[in-house]
């Protein structure tokens, strides 16, 4: 028996079709589990080809937005802090991002995790070179008050373009399972030296996808190996968690000078950024703050 047969349920039915077309069983039960999972290339239906194309149109968009010269990703030894500059909004930039954004495969585990509205919010890139430290442990949910895990409001899908294979890569590491706390980490559970929860390794090989509900702990190691490890970042969320109407654009200055509580509540002083590619601390810690506090 199918029950999708039935279409009755007009909005899980074509989702239900998708995972068992694709044969994702495992990867619903991980997402389930864990909070998170990793997804082959031959499961993805993408070639060598494929990622070939994304980790060049990355490298290539990088040294032209901030006119550096990378040569050969395995060996170069760029600058970090150019590498990391001016890495959103990669859409328009070659149809492979295109391609990356809409995989079905990868949409079939999205739409499980955010239902059929998922909504696309943005591309960045990961550029990791020798020496780079880690990041501590943190939840991708921002803005989503703790009490407020019993689904997913966004999530991240990560292209892996290069191999992830041990600890000298820098790989991501995430706290199985805490997708359920339903909060942020606070600052005594961040640190990876001693916090007190336990956190696996995303080890996979280039042209995987790492994808994981946005409220799953993760963090990253350091990275001793030479060469970079370039990652395609992309995040989907929640039609309710983007305004109907944008008043962040086109909002008068004279009206935002007269009634200055108005920058606040059209969501001016907050994130997402006016301008995506240079975010502006200050305005984003409030926003990140409701993560641990309701009343943030």
């Amino acid at each position: 028996m199918d029950i999708a047969d039935y279409q009755k349920a007009v909005n899980i039915d074509p989702v239900m079709n998708e995972i068992d077309n694709y044969n994702l069983y495992k990867h619903i039960v991980e997402l389930e589990a864990y909070g998170l999972t990793v997804v082959p290339p031959e499961t993805l239906g993408v070639d060598e080809d494929f990622i070939n194309r994304l980790r060049t149109a990355i490298v290539r968009t990088c040294e032209q937005r901030n006119n550096i010269r990378m040569g050969d990703y395995q060996t170069s030894t760029a600058p970090a802090n150019k590498t990391f500059k001016n890495s959103w909004d990669l859409l328009e930039e070659d149809e492979v991002f295109v391609e990356a954004a809409i995989n079905p495969v990868q949409m079939a585990l999205i739409r499980w995790l955010l239902g059929q509205s998922a909504v696309f919010s943005g591309q960045t890139w990961i550029i990791k070179g020798q020496g780079a430290p880690g990041i501590g442990l943190h939840s991708d949910s921002h803005g989503i008050p703790p009490g407020a895990g019993q689904i997913a409001h966004m999530c991240n899908a990560s292209w892996l373009c290069t191999d992830y294979a041990d600890a000298a890569d820098g790989p991501t590491v995430f706290v199985p399972g805490s997708h359920r706390y339903g909060r942020a980490t606070l600052p005594h559970e961040a640190d990876t030296s001693n916090t007190p929860f336990s956190y696996v390794p995303l080890i996979a090989k280039a042209g995987s996808l790492a994808l994981w509900n946005g409220a799953t702990w993760h963090a990253s190691e350091a990275r001793s190996k030479p060469g970079f490890r370039i990652t395609l970042v992309q995040n989907y969320m929640r039609s309710y968690m983007r305004p109907q109407h944008n008043y962040e654009v086109g909002t008068s200055p004279q009206l935002l000078q007269k009634y200055p509580e108005l920058e606040k509540i059209i969501g001016k002083a907050l994130y997402p950024y006016e301008d995506s590619q240079n975010p502006e601390p200050k305005r984003i810690m409030p926003f990140m703050h409701t993560g641990t506090d309701p009343f943030a």
